[in-house]
């Protein structure tokens, strides 16, 4: 070191010196530092450690342009990472990027470019959509009424239908009533139709018609055979 005070050159190694200006024995104002491992650190010291604003350009190629404080990277800054092509802009906490934005720079002539490239904030492209070749154009089959009347079959030579009663609960019996735009809650349903009103006084259960196909008349013999102990 030529001076304590002022404008001087100290050497720390073969390849490694500090060149700028000092302040009581110690690096404090502008000053150069060239490190052996070939980085270069460029800005303001204070107390020997990179203080203020600086820039460290690193052996690569990539560098550092922002805030320094007690030696590390504190405060806003930009770090250009030239080996990939891309150029991140953030904020730091004794070293560490604790967030920012990273966007693409100089990538067509990166050396290691990344694989893809970071899509543009507000762009409107989309990756293509693929579409069926054929689409099956045939309307959707409605599905079966319930609760009503069973549909019969077509007329088969020997089919006969047998008419009986069950008991279902008018909670599902509210849909078909809703198709009844006449009737109101709490009133009797007309004949033939399928629901009964729904209310709170409703009861649990109701009444509701089936036919069902019989062609051998077994099931109508058993009805018969219950009615008739019922009867007597």
């Amino acid at each position: 070191m030529s001076n304590s005070k002022g404008y001087g050159i100290q050497f720390f190694g073969p390849k490694e010196y500090y060149e700028g200006e000092w302040c009581g024995n110690q690096r404090s104002g502008w000053g150069r530092m060239y490190y052996s491992n070939g980085d270069i650190y460029e800005g303001q010291w204070l107390n020997n450690k990179p203080h203020g604003e600086g820039m460290l350009r690193q052996k690569n190629g990539n560098r550092y342009e922002g805030c320094w404080r007690r030696g590390m990277k504190n405060g806003s800054g930009r770090f250009f990472h030239l080996d990939h092509g891309q150029l991140f802009e953030g904020f730091w906490v004794d070293d560490v990027a604790k967030c920012g934005t990273m966007i693409d720079f100089g990538r067509d002539e990166a050396p290691e470019p990344t694989q893809f490239p970071i899509p543009k904030v507000g762009s409107t492209q989309q990756s293509p959509v693929a579409t069926p070749e054929r689409q099956n154009t045939a309307p959707p089959q409605p599905h079966p009424a319930w609760p009503g009347p069973a549909q019969p079959s077509p007329a088969q030579p020997g089919n006969r239908q047998v008419l009986f009663s069950v008991r279902a609960s008018p909670w599902r019996l509210a849909a078909a009533h809703k198709a009844d735009s006449t009737s109101k809650v709490g009133s009797t349903p007309k004949a033939g139709s399928p629901g009964l009103p729904c209310s709170s006084i409703q009861p649990l259960t109701a009444s509701l018609q089936i036919k069902i196909l019989d062609p051998d008349g077994v099931l109508e013999e058993a009805l018969a055979m219950f009615k008739k102990t019922e009867e007597d």
